[in-house]
């Protein structure tokens, strides 16, 4: 199928506007967008309009790849925030086209390592990235819990230091995940939140990084994008409920607090989430390839 390929920073908004939402009709959630919501993607997530790509078919926009390229821990990194195919056009090798232009770009920009995310749900998306080169590198859990906590729920025995920091700030902690999916890293959380968890000794213990969303004022959602404890501790538990305690106060209150891209290996984690309440609404895929000198 004969399509033209451009770079979203050569086309009209609208015509992004349009390629995203044909190509997310029909998906798992309601993805449709305004130009402002649209537009908002470039700053909170990090896309690139010059390292986007929309597909015409027909002359009409049929399709589109968003994608954000940084610098991480030294290696150059690219995100796939979405790949979306119009419903009519699905299955006839647009998918693959549109791939396939954005690596040229990637490999351009000597990006090392493009990741992308994936529904488990979405076999047929899996199936192109694996085509494409991408492997599963890891399992993403989706946990949510509305209600207020019960008193001492989250209550632990030994007495921390707590700092609230920016989310820049635990560049400065040894055991810090740079190995994260795009969104959950520290340098891509825009108006997030920390926390470090210091014992007795001063040492650090712990942190936490998650956002809240507000509505009219109140805390309407809060999403726990990181939470590690440091090795070899065997107050783990402890550190887990107190860096928890203070991620998602107001403790008292209803509203939605989840869990984002929390990886399978974090068993600890999410047994103590489980049995405090939470229930896990969704799963993805975490994807990655090797792209420079590929």
């Amino acid at each position: 199928m004969k399509v033209e390929i451009k770079r979203l920073s050569d086309c009209p908004l609208k015509d992004g506007v349009e390629a995203y939402n044909r190509g997310f009709e029909g998906y798992f959630y309601d993805q449709s967008k305004t130009i402002e919501t649209f537009a908002n993607r470039f700053g909170l997530d990090g896309i690139s309009p010059e390292h986007s790509v929309i597909a015409y078919y027909e002359g009409r926009p049929a399709g589109i790849v968003l994608s954000g390229i940084k610098k991480i821990n030294g290696e150059v990194i690219a995100w796939n925030g979405g790949t979306g195919i119009a419903k009519e056009l699905r299955g006839k090798g647009i998918g693959k086209q549109l791939m396939n232009a954005a690596l040229d770009i990637y490999r351009e920009n000597k990006v090392k390592y493009a990741t992308l995310e994936a529904i488990s749900r979405n076999e047929d998306a899996i199936q192109l990235y694996q085509s494409l080169g991408f492997r599963l590198v890891k399992k993403l859990k989706f946990l949510q819990y509305n209600e207020p906590f019960p008193a001492g729920t989250l209550d632990a025995t030994p007495n921390y230091q707590v700092e609230h920091v920016a989310p820049n700030e635990l560049s400065q902690i040894h055991f810090y995940r740079n190995k994260t999916p795009w969104q959950n890293h520290k340098d891509n959380v825009n108006g997030g939140n920390a926390v470090i968890l210091r014992d007795e000794q001063n040492e650090i213990a712990g942190y936490s990084l998650f956002k809240k969303f507000y509505k009219e004022g109140e805390v309407a959602n809060i999403g726990l994008l990181q939470l590690e404890v440091a090795e070899a501790r065997e107050d783990r538990a402890d550190v887990m409920k107190t860096l928890l305690k203070h991620s998602f106060s107001p403790l008292d209150r209803s509203f939605k607090k989840t869990t984002v891209n929390t990886p399978e290996e974090d068993a600890e984690l999410l047994e103590l989430l489980t049995a405090i309440g939470f229930k896990q609404w969704e799963e993805q895929v975490w994807m990655i390839k090797e792209v420079h000198n590929s």
